[in-house]
């Protein structure tokens, strides 16, 4: 885990100023070694975290005539070795400079791990920034005729001294009003962005300005997957899955964490980790069953199915989660140099981004830090690749008509009169159904008692896209629907001094995902259908039949009639 940042300049002139608020954003990221290699109108930062067993202990990195600086998590080592005849005590952030300067950028697509980077080559007078396949690590960058920077934390951008910070209104009526990110790029101010995933960025001065060129390393979803029987796409789906895994465990020395719920995409996580013979540390979101007493259908039931199979235990988050200035965020932000008021609300005492689920990825952290836990395996993105969350009407979005109509006809088994109600079923999906999945998608937070009346005039219903999560998943990326959970673990685990895993956006997994037939995820109105196949023989039964997982121990928490005015 590391900060990256710098500026880039079509004249010559000192930036103290900037380099000082660029390190300060972005010590969250890395407290190992600080490094900045400035020339002329050039200036490249490091704050590097030695997590992975072969990371350097040079924060910037100087190749011929190219000088980077990487964040990296490499999971495919042992290949970039033998493509690169490279020593096998190289670290990784040299691994990927050797393998880019002799293969180019366009090689990236053959990278697997989470990673973002910037490389200036001196020869060529040029600055490229470039990112991982699905997004995971986080880079911003700003640009115009005559400056231009760049930034792991976004805040490191806001403070420099000619950084047109200007509030992105569109970005931020559809994130709250929507309740996910409006694009893959965007952010929530008009010219400064994220560098999108799968793709990099060179930046060239001519004519005394600033030019920018953007290419794409790969396409998700580019080839349609077809195999001969169901057991094969299951077959293949279970391998990349559990390489995904063991790749990740393969990369980080140490104990590992894990979220675990009672869903299908931790849970598998969960037991992988564990028949995979690494020891690791569990935590639930859900408060502890000797605070709250169990309820009907609920998730922690699932949670002690799993830990009774495996013979592992689950940490649970409290009722009242520490939020003083005793907490590990606290803790953790002081030692940055950040100054805490601790009569201030949470809230405000921490400045931190409204992200969702921000205070239980906290307990999260907290919880692996505890137990001696350094990166924290998540299921973020399972439900819209591997494990994707299907509806009848995406076979037919998809031309998938045969399953689409046997999809109806099942749903109406044993019921008089099948035929008409077969038909009455295929209206619904493709009337009222069709109309509330492709139509503008908004939240009750786009409610007038929610957003600022004349901020909301500017703004209607129309200016809403639709939400693709549930028939159109390569869409739904390419939109920025990952960004949700991705943005804010990078975060959020930065200034907790812990690193999240993802392993179901390994791009292999997702790809794999979006690019099978629709009708594998659904069958007999069994959603989720081919992951839960795959995966049968591992599950407990609980876990396996598990429809929608919820925190039902919520009907036990103690009433508070002031929760909505809160």
């Amino acid at each position: 885990m590391s900060g990256i940042f710098g500026t880039f300049c079509n004249s010559i002139h000192t930036q103290d100023k900037n380099k000082k608020k660029l390190i300060l954003w972005n010590n969250a990221y890395g407290r190992d070694a600080k490094q900045i290699f400035e020339k002329n109108n050039i200036q490249i930062g490091c704050c590097l975290q030695m997590l992975a067993t072969h990371t350097t202990t040079s924060p910037i990195l100087h190749m011929n005539s190219m000088y980077a600086a990487i964040d990296l998590l490499l999971y495919n080592r042992e290949e970039l070795i033998i493509k690169c005849n490279a020593p096998t005590s190289i670290s990784d952030e040299e691994l990927l400079l050797s393998y880019l300067t002799q293969f180019g950028m366009s090689a990236l697509k053959d990278v697997n791990g989470d990673f973002s980077g910037v490389i200036y080559d001196e020869n060529a007078q040029t600055l490229t920034l470039f990112r991982d396949h699905m997004g995971i690590r986080p880079l911003y960058y700003y640009a115009d005729n005559s400056f231009m920077a760049f930034s792991t934390d976004i805040r490191g951008l806001l403070g420099l001294d000619g950084v047109d910070s200007s509030l992105n209104e569109d970005w931020i009526y559809r994130t709250l009003s929507g309740y996910f990110v409006d694009s893959v790029t965007s952010t929530e101010y008009q010219n400064i962005f994220c560098v999108s995933p799968a793709s990099y960025i060179t930046f060239s001065i001519k004519n005394e300005k600033i030019t920018q060129e953007i290419r794409s390393y790969w396409q998700l979803g580019k080839k349609k997957i077809h195999y001969t029987s169901f057991e094969l796409y299951k077959a293949k789906l279970k391998e990349l899955v559990t390489d995904s895994i063991q790749r990740r465990l393969q990369a980080i020395p140490g104990k590992a964490g894990a979220e675990l719920s009672g869903g299908l995409d931790s849970g598998v996580i969960g037991i992988l980790i564990h028949r995979l013979g690494r020891d690791c540390v569990y935590f639930s979101w859900s408060v502890d069953p000797n605070e709250i007493p169990y309820a009907d259908h609920d998730e922690r039931l699932i949670i002690k199915d799993i830990c009774k199979q495996e013979h592992i235990q689950c940490h649970y988050s409290q009722m009242k989660s520490d939020r003083s200035m005793n907490s590990l965020l606290a803790r953790q932000m002081q030692s940055l140099g950040f100054s805490l008021d601790e009569n201030e609300p949470p809230a405000l005492r921490y400045a931190m981004p409204p992200y969702i689920n921000a205070m239980a990825l906290c307990d999260s952290c907290s919880c692996m830090h505890e137990n001696g836990a350094s990166v924290i395996f998540t299921g973020h993105g399972g439900d819209e690749g591997i494990s994707h969350r299907s509806s009848p009407y995406e076979m037919f979005y998809h031309h998938e008509y045969y399953h689409f109509f046997r999809s109806m006809w099942s749903s109406t088994h044993g019921q008089k009169g099948r035929i008409f109600r077969t038909l009455k079923a295929c209206k619904n999906q493709l009337g009222p159904k069709r109309r509330t999945l492709t139509g503008a998608f908004c939240t009750v937070f786009a409610t007038p008692e929610f957003l600022n009346k004349n901020f909301r005039s500017h703004f209607s219903e129309k200016d809403m896209p639709a939400l693709h999560f549930s028939y159109d998943p390569i869409r739904y990326i390419a939109d920025g629907g990952s960004r949700n959970r991705l943005d804010n673990v990078a975060l959020l685990g930065a200034y907790n001094n812990i690193r999240y895993i993802v392993p179901y956006l390994d791009y292999r997994v997702i790809d794999f995902a979006v690019s099978i037939p629709r009708h594998l995820y659904l069958k007999n109105s069994h959603n989720r259908f081919i992951f839960r196949e795959a995966f049968r023989d591992i599950m407990p039964k609980s876990l396996y039949s598990v429809h929608i997982k919820e925190d039902m121990s919520a009907k036990n928490y103690p009433s508070n009639p002031n929760w909505y005015k809160e």
